[in-house]
Formats: structure tokens, C-alpha cells, sequence
């Protein structure tokens, strides 16, 4: 099984640290050949296709960046970010792509990809809203199914360090859900999912949580860890004897290989309990919080 992974494109105008002079589309196009010619059984585009500005020019970039994508003669799953939906709406984007934006399941043989689609919209000074309306869902769709589940999400939910990070070591509540333990626990209990991809936090990491290996991509147009260079950042992923290769091409290239298997198989132990009162006492104040 091979999926070529694109995130975070923010095709548009220059922002924060993007190279003013940088066209991504031909990044793009480079993209989408190289799926072709290596026989990619999907392509994966975990969301933030734009810069946005305003919805003219959002819809004009978005659909620049359609029209690319739609020549891959395969199948394609679209994930919406953040700058995807403050000037165009969910029914824009389906229209712009072609496709569903819902969350939906994706068979691919011997494991299932589950595009799941929470709120992406970020309110300033508060962050995203909690993911816990569509965690039913996920849940449900876990357990109708034995097989190991790729989950895809354009916001990580590993809970995973922002320290170093350009956007989010000051900024934390705008990397994940506020309720991304919550979410994790259900979806560690179903014991069904193996791994979860994302983007939006605009670099390379691998945290495990529960026998759930989380992985973030870089942006295809980010600088921070490359200056000054742009990233030119995507991804192979290739699942095969119970194991997964993640390989980022690009100029922040970056290399894994783990296991390929339900967290169920191999189930964590329960962490201990705070280990005084004092400190009882501390973690129900965090969680009331």
C-alpha cells in the first residue's frame, strides 16, 4: 500500500515565513507526477491548500490548485485546514475539489483510511473548538471494522511538545483541540487505530501514544526549519508486512519505520495515579481547568 501525503500548501500570497518569490504550484505538479510515475494507491492532502484573503481570491487559488490535483487518476482524499474555510464554506471547497469534505472511510485492503473532519475554523484569542461533537463517529466507525485504521486529521491530537515550533511554542491552544486527551482515550480504547496523520503544525514528528503512532508532515512552503530555504515538504508513506515507512522528500527530508499494527495488540498499562494528595489535588484542579 503506498499514499503520497501533501499538506499545508498555503498557496496564495506571502505569509509569516513564506518566501514572497516561491510559486508552490509547480511543487504541486512535481507532486502529483511523482504519484503517478511511483503508482500511489491514494493521495492523502491533509489540508491548508491556501493563504487565505479573501473569497474570490480564495476560490481562484483553491481551484488553481484543484485543477492539479484532479489529474491524478487515482483516488485522491481531501482534508480541510484551518485558512481552507474563514472565506470559503465546506459546500465551496467540495465544489473547488470535487469531492465529499465530510469525514468518510477510505478501504484499502488489509487496513482502512478514515479522513476524519472536525471543526477547523480557529477563533483568535480562543483556538479551535472542541472535536468531542464528532467523536462518536470516529468511535463508531472504529469499531465496525477489526482492521488496523489509518487516521487522518488536518489538526494533530497526539498532545505533542511545541517547544522550538515558530508559530505554536507561544501559541500551544492553536496546535490541537482542547480536548485532544479526551479524544485520544476514546479512540486508544476502540484499539482499532495504528496510525494518525496530520499537518497544520508545520513540522516533521513522530509521537507515540497508546500504541498510536502520531505522525505530523512538514508544509510543502514553510521556512522555519529550513531558512532559507522553503521545505518543498512531501510525503511517501508504504505499509507492508506489518510495518509503515514514512519517507519526507523535500528539503527538511525526514525518515521513519515502525510498526504497522492495531494499538489493541499491544495495549499500554493504565498510567499510575498521582503519587500524593497534594498532587490529586493539583491534576483535578488541571482537569476542571
Amino acid at each position: 500500500m503506498k499514499i503520497a501525503i501533501i499538506t499545508d500548501i498555503h498557496h496564495g500570497p506571502q505569509s509569516h515565513t513564506k518566501d514572497a518569490n516561491w510559486n508552490g504550484l509547480p511543487f504541486v505538479r512535481q507532486f502529483i507526477d511523482r504519484a503517478i510515475e511511483k503508482k500511489a494507491d491514494l493521495v492523502l492532502d491533509l489540508g491548508d491548500h491556501i493563504s487565505d484573503t479573501t473569497h474570490e481570491n480564495d476560490y481562484r487559488c483553491a481551484t488553481e490548485l484543484a485543477d492539479i490535483f484532479k489529474t491524478f487518476p487515482g483516488n485522491r482524499v481531501h482534508i480541510l485546514g484551518n485558512h481552507d474555510v474563514n472565506n470559503l464554506s465546506i459546500a465551496d471547497n467540495e465544489a473547488i475539489f470535487g469531492q465529499s469534505m465530510q469525514s468518510s472511510v477510505h478501504d484499502l485492503g488489509a487496513c482502512r483510511l478514515i479522513a476524519w473532519q472536525p471543526d477547523v475554523k480557529i477563533q483568535m484569542g480562543i483556538g479551535f473548538s472542541k472535536a468531542e461533537p464528532h467523536l462518536e463517529w470516529l468511535v463508531e466507525t472504529l469499531n465496525a471494522d477489526d482492521r488496523p485504521a489509518i487516521i487522518a486529521t488536518h489538526v494533530p491530537l497526539s498532545g505533542h511538545s511545541q517547544i522550538g515550533n515558530y508559530y505554536f511554542e507561544r501559541n500551544a491552544h492553536y496546535s490541537s483541540y482542547p480536548d485532544h486527551a479526551v479524544v485520544r482515550r476514546a479512540v486508544e480504547a476502540t484499539g482499532r487505530a495504528a496510525l494518525w496523520l496530520s499537518g497544520h503544525v508545520h513540522w516533521n514528528t513522530v509521537t507515540n501514544v497508546g500504541n498510536v503512532q502520531h505522525i505530523t508532515i512538514q508544509s510543502l512552503s514553510e521556512r522555519f526549519t529550513t531558512m532559507p530555504m522553503t521545505a518543498c515538504a512531501y510525503a511517501d508513506l508504504d505499509i507492508k508486512d506489518d510495518q509503515f515507512t514514512i519517507d519526507v522528500l523535500g528539503n527538511d527530508p525526514f525518515h521513519a519505520r515502525l510498526p504497522f499494527r492495531k494499538s489493541g495488540d499491544r495495549p499500554w498499562v493504565v498510567p499510575v495515579p498521582p503519587f500524593t494528595e497534594a498532587d490529586r489535588t493539583i491534576e483535578r484542579e488541571r482537569l476542571r481547568a
